[in-house]
């Protein structure tokens, strides 16, 4: 794991061998990490098509998350980082789908899309219920 400081916060960047890569952020906030990070991609040296695709689904959900501006409501504050931290393991699952060879990962990937879409749409739903917003 490669660890950078930043001002008197700290930055841990752990990848992990195989298909994708793993970003542990030990930061206040995704904004501020995306910020210190000057827009570089949060994954690692692409090797294959599927490197690329999952590296771009994590880019996709750190710029989305580095957009929702908290409110200081935990609960919706919560909802709307989580959105697209789902969406984005639904990203990957697909390309899991696609490009995987494993059965259990495969099965793993199919229960990913399911659940996460599942609580996707039922946060949105409570977002626009008790928040009156759409995600």
């Amino acid at each position: 794991m490669a660890h950078f400081r930043i001002g008197t916060m700290m930055l841990a960047l752990g990848l992990v061998a195989g298909s994708g890569a793993t970003l542990v952020l030990r930061l206040p906030s995704v904004a501020i990490a995306q910020q210190a990070m000057g827009g570089m991609d949060v994954g690692m040296k692409s090797k294959s098509a599927g490197d690329t695709e999952m590296n771009d689904a994590m880019n996709r959900m750190m710029h989305k998350m580095s957009k929702a501006t908290p409110t200081g409501f935990q609960d919706r504050d919560f909802m709307m980082m989580m959105i697209p931290h789902h969406q984005s393991a639904i990203d990957m699952a697909k390309v899991e789908l696609r490009r995987g060879t494993h059965p259990q990962l495969k099965a793993l990937a199919r229960d990913i899309i399911n659940s996460q879409d599942k609580e996707i749409l039922q946060m949105q739903v409570w977002l626009k219920a008790w928040y009156r917003q759409g995600s």
